[in-house]
């Protein structure tokens, strides 16, 4: 490779570190209904939000200077994104887990690599379709094995409850789907680029506005109050201010730091990353080791994340140095 092209190179891996990170951040809020079970999930969708919107509004009144450089219409962008993709994807991501079990919502938002890819591609054209697939179809291979060998998945007289899980788990998907691609063609677009923080507390400020909806529902639905006596109350608040902090601040921040560096198509496998490493997380909440299946599928969902990586890279670096050579000899 030449050394333009290993310059070319940096900024990718940096965005799929930090997209990296931003899935794992983002696995571990699959824990938080069965953290604060039995209060209902509502209250705990509220109570993250919360803290995030409180925490952005700081943020925003710190750089408010740089709030105004962004523009009112790019404001409601962030704002859109904030509602669709936080309380949309989350608030169904929960219900999923509620109904259908932990490990099955997990393992249903691999279908978010296989909708952002073949969307993505379709607008972009990163890679030819026929390279591009194949990652795709590894990923969906692993999450299958994941899926059908997951031992919480209960038995054949729990069969609706399952399809209801899997249902809203689907619904959950085309939410953050919209929002992975939305999100990455606002940034690129957005001249000059807006500024990371303001921009991820436009995001947080849209999803606590967004919260506010569940109100009605927080109070009158199954389960208990978090305000019930103070031995739900504070692990309650513990959990609602670490999702918030760790799964919605600091994914935020790292997940727009990769939308400025990697196309959607590449994005999108890598959240399949995001399934195992909820999978995995409650498998440690479980206490308990992955079945083969379990184990199997995430090595392949792994592989086909790096795979991706791979197809994407060797077919781009070819077409930047031909780029180079073109506009090299129209100067000459």
């Amino acid at each position: 490779m030449d050394p333009a092209g290993r310059r070319h190179s940096v900024p990718a891996l940096v965005g799929l570190a930090a997209a990296l990170v931003a899935t794992a951040l983002w696995g571990f809020t699959f824990l938080g209904p069965a953290a604060v079970d039995p209060v209902n999930v509502y209250y705990l969708v509220l109570g993250r939000y919360a803290v995030f919107g409180l925490m952005s509004a700081v943020v925003l009144a710190a750089r408010w200077d740089r709030l105004r450089a962004l523009g009112r219409r790019d404001v409601l962008k962030a704002l859109h994104l904030g509602v669709v993709g936080y309380i949309g994807f989350y608030l169904l991501l929960s219900m999923a887990a509620s109904v259908g079990g932990g490990v099955l919502a997990s393992a249903m938002t691999g279908l978010i690599p296989v909708m952002v890819s073949l969307i993505s591609n379709a607008l972009e054209k990163v890679f030819p379709w026929r390279s591009g697939l194949l990652p795709i179809a590894v990923i969906a291979c692993g999450l299958f094995l994941v899926n059908g060998g997951t031992a919480s998945l209960g038995t054949a007289g729990d069969g609706r409850d399952r399809l209801l899980g899997a249902a809203l788990g689907f619904a959950s998907c085309v939410a953050w789907s919209y929002f992975v691609i939305a999100n990455r063609m606002i940034l690129r677009r957005t001249v000059p680029a807006p500024d990371n923080a303001v921009w991820t507390a436009c995001i947080g400020i849209g999803a606590f506005g967004g919260s506010l909806v569940l109100l009605p529902p927080a109070a009158s639905a199954d389960g208990t109050s978090p305000f019930a006596d103070a031995g739900t109350l504070l692990p309650f608040l513990a959990w609602c201010a670490a999702l918030a902090v760790l799964g919605s601040w600091c994914a935020t921040w790292f997940w727009n730091i990769a939308s400025k560096r990697l196309p959607a198509t590449v994005m999108g496998p890598v959240i399949g990353m995001e399934a195992v490493f909820g999978a995995l997380f409650y498998l440690l909440w479980e206490q308990r080791m992955p079945t083969a299946q379990e184990f199997w599928g995430g090595l392949l969902v792994i592989g086909g994340v790096f795979f991706s990586f791979y197809v994407f890279d060797r077919g781009r670096l070819p077409r930047e140095a031909e780029e180079r050579r073109g506009r090299g000899a129209r100067v000459g």
